[in-house]
């Protein structure tokens, strides 16, 4: 199959996808994910955010990785009625299936916490266990996110690791614009 069949595929399912992401369960585990990492007294508040297609061009400019969709889904983390952090979801495409991933940030943009929400790949989760994925923690848009370097590779998960840090450093890049578009 040709890289340009592959892509429209992709696009396809993730098209799909995007319209089951938040409703086939996966809205109520990122909430649940939310609520046991940051505790049951914050209340999360989503939105569907149109990325700007100017910052979306430049970011995928950037990371050489292209956005999912158009939109990201955000919530707002409040805790008495102050903003304490920001949780947004995306996809990457690992070797063939999307990769859905939850990152949390603090009001500075920093990472406090990333999970891999779903993985659909035969082979290769091991990019899920937490040992993966803390190595995001304390990250910004100013960090490296070059595997093999500041990310751990995993031998048998390479398209994953490599898809998955691109798509975490471009919500980094994105997140100080984002922010601003809340409603």
């Amino acid at each position: 199959m040709n890289k340009k069949v592959r892509y429209i595929l992709n696009l396809l399912i993730l098209i799909f996808m995007g319209f089951s992401t938040l409703y086939g369960g996966i809205k109520d585990d990122v909430e649940k994910t939310i609520k046991d990492e940051l505790g049951d007294s914050h209340q999360l508040t989503h939105h569907r955010v149109k990325i700007p297609t100017n910052i979306k061009n430049e970011i995928q400019t950037i990371v050489k990785q292209k956005f999912f969709k158009d939109e990201l889904n955000l919530w707002t983390i409040t805790n008495k009625n102050i903003v304490t952090h920001y949780a947004i979801i995306d996809n990457s495409i690992g070797k063939s299936m999307p990769i859905t991933f939850l990152v949390i940030f603090d009001n500075n943009g920093n990472i406090v916490y990333t999970n891999i929400v779903k993985y659909r790949e035969p082979y290769g989760g091991e990019i899920s266990s937490k040992s993966w994925t803390s190595q995001f923690l304390g990250l910004s848009k100013e960090s490296s996110f070059k595997v093999g370097h500041t990310i751990d590779g995993i031998s048998g998960a390479t398209i994953s690791t490599y898809s998955v840090s691109k798509g975490i450093q471009k919500l980094c890049l994105l997140f100080p614009h984002i922010i601003k578009l809340i409603p």
